[in-house]
């Protein structure tokens, strides 16, 4: 269901800023994938998933917002 609602967001984001602007990856945090981003995996064991993880730094945590995650984006695009 979490994927899910990730690929939904990332429809809406890639639709709000161009798909070449914006680079989505979903993780499951409990598979190995996770090993990929050591400095994320660290701050699992403080965070209540979903992490919203934004140029390498959680920005979000708890849920998905799509008007938090697009201001957000939005910020950094400018």
């Amino acid at each position: 269901m979490m994927r899910e609602e990730a690929q939904e967001l990332e429809k809406i984001l890639s639709g709000e800023f161009g798909q070449q602007n914006i680079d989505f990856n979903f993780v499951e945090v409990q598979s190995d994938e996770i090993k990929d981003y050591p400095e994320i995996a660290v701050v699992l064991e403080k965070a209540i998933l979903p992490l919203t993880v934004i140029n390498g730094k959680p920005r979000f945590q708890g849920g998905l917002s799509v008007t938090m995650i697009s201001e957000a984006v939005e910020k950094l695009l400018k």
